[in-house]
């Protein structure tokens, strides 16, 4: 009877173990309009502050969010206002450096009276060189095979806490609510899944004047994403980070305390149990 006892701590410190690696790896994103998957993931607002990009107005982008799986990449783009009605589109890009050095381009469009990005709109490209000005297509929507795109205008703007002026826009909601579009870009179409221990670089822009144009807005900062054998994970870095020297001191996840904070926890229970089974003997 004080042997079956004894199991219990254990069974309770297995579980501990089980919450922690969840909590640290569950991290799935479902591509549907709903981005509250999206919150804690790794983050890159454009610290230009609200309304930076007034010509045109509808040109201003304000944040963007990676993450990654074995299947392939996952952003989440926002523009600033949630109206683009016909004339008015306004086509935002995803600068992708893998660790080749081989340059992609992932576009979509937000169009229509409420923030409409449709999957016909994605269209990736391979670039000469970081400037894209040399573009070859890859795929353009249906086209982009598994590519899946949700879209919506729920998204909480960055700045609604701190905005000061009246919003520069002109959708409904906005200045509160961004359009945002979240895509899921399949290995295959950017040049395969990187290595373990290899990193890919990730910049937000938009693109007024057309795809081949500078960009007219842009989030300085990027985000960068590694492979970590049975995870990626995915970490804000500087504009100059195109090699892994300013990268190194990030490549902890921020969940490592957690888990080994419960880990810890779970051998002080079996340590406690052990010494009160021999306490009973």
């Amino acid at each position: 009877m004080q042997l079956t006892r004894m199991v219990y701590p254990f069974l309770l410190a297995g579980l501990l173990v089980a919450i922690a690696v969840s909590t640290v790896f569950a991290q799935d994103i479902v591509i549907d309009g709903n981005f509250d998957d999206w919150l804690g993931k790794e983050s890159a607002v454009d610290y230009g502050g609200p309304d930076d990009e007034q010509k045109p107005s509808r040109a201003d982008i304000n944040e963007f969010r990676a993450h990654a799986d074995s299947k392939g990449l996952y952003v989440l783009k926002t523009w600033d206002d949630t109206f683009f009605i016909k004339g008015q589109e306004v086509t935002a890009g995803i600068t992708l450096q893998a660790p080749n050095k081989e340059y992609y381009r992932i576009y979509t469009t937000a169009q229509g009276k409420q923030g409409f990005v449709p999957l016909s709109s994605l269209n990736i490209k391979v670039c000469a060189d970081p400037s894209c000005k040399e573009q070859k297509d890859i795929c353009t929507g249906a086209e982009c095979r598994d590519a899946q795109a949700g879209s919506g205008t729920t998204w909480i703007d960055p700045f609604v806490d701190i905005r000061r002026q009246v919003p520069d826009c002109s959708g409904e909601g906005c200045g509160k609510y961004d359009t945002a579009v979240e895509l899921f870009i399949p290995w295959g179409l950017v040049g395969g899944e990187p290595s373990v221990g290899e990193t890919l670089f990730l910049n937000f822009g938009s693109y007024p004047e057309g795809p081949a144009s500078a960009p007219k807005d842009d989030v300085v900062y990027g985000i960068a994403c590694q492979n970590v054998g049975n995870a990626w994970k995915c970490f804000l870095t500087k504009p100059t980070a195109v090699t892994l020297s300013s990268f190194h001191a990030r490549t902890e996840s921020d969940n490592l305390p957690v888990f080994v904070g419960v880990v810890i926890l779970a051998f002080v229970a079996i340590g406690f149990s052990i010494g009160l089974y021999k306490t009973a003997r």
